[in-house]
């Protein structure tokens, strides 16, 4: 998967499979030898009927399979932790989650399992509710990697700079 990111002419990837954390010593490994690409983890979590990726936060108490959003999200909160609402609208014609009470950081706009023809929609709610948007590859295969993927202009060493870097402003995009 890495060396697929970087054929693609990714800088950087962030794994978040389903309810596991990446290994962080694999990380470390990983990082040190494809630097300067960098590998953050993060992890992939089922509540309330949506995908949630959580990301700088490396807990094992994530890899439970029994949470209900408004306890995950009062977690990451708790924790320092950031929190995405993934291809919303990909198993039900609504969002499930009370995200108006318990907002997430931002909300994946476009991915292979974002229905498209819902983008304005999940633009519209991004833009009232204040989160960012994500466009992620969701790859399952190395085929996929790269297919969508977020531009972020920072530098970024480590979790805590990922986290940090995400919680900064969205610049407006030059490009139409």
């Amino acid at each position: 998967m890495v060396q697929a990111a970087i054929a693609a002419g990714l800088d950087a990837m962030v794994f978040t499979d389903h309810f596991s954390l990446a290994d962080q010593a694999r990380l470390r490994v990983l990082n040190e030898r494809y630097a300067p690409f960098r590998i953050y983890g993060g992890i992939e979590i089922t509540a309330d009927g949506e995908d949630w990726l959580v990301l700088g936060l490396q807990n094992p108490e994530l890899e439970r399979e029994d949470w209900r959003y408004p306890a995950l999200h009062r977690y990451v909160r708790s924790h320092g932790g950031y929190i995405i609402l993934a291809h919303p609208f990909r198993y039900s014609p609504r969002i499930n989650a009370d995200i108006q009470k318990f907002k997430p950081d931002g909300i994946e706009v476009r991915s292979r399992n974002t229905p498209a023809n819902r983008e304005k929609e999940i633009t519209t709610l991004a833009g009232t509710l204040g989160l960012r948007l994500f466009v992620n590859s969701d790859a399952h295969s190395v085929r996929a990697i790269g297919a969508y993927y977020n531009e972020i202009a920072v530098n970024l060493d480590g979790d805590r700079g990922l986290i940090d870097t995400l919680r900064l402003p969205v610049q407006p995009s030059q490009k139409d």
